[in-house]
């Protein structure tokens, strides 16, 4: 059993983070990258991913167990 990874975004103007599905984060960031995938591996390294709307991380800690 492996936990899933949760990603949280933060949008310019705000100060709260907010949990988002993989599938909005794959919205977000297809619409700024070309390639997904690098901007995946730089959170999975720890870093966040800054577009011109808001702040993609992958959250410290989370997911469910299946």
């Amino acid at each position: 059993m492996f936990a899933m990874p949760l990603y949280e975004v933060r949008y310019h103007g705000k100060k709260e983070w907010e949990v988002i599905s993989e599938l909005k984060l794959m919205d977000g960031l297809s619409e700024i990258f070309k390639k997904v995938t690098p901007a995946i591996e730089v959170m999975i390294m720890g870093r966040e991913v800054q577009t011109p709307d808001a702040i993609y991380r992958l959250k410290e800690k989370g997911g469910e167990m299946i």
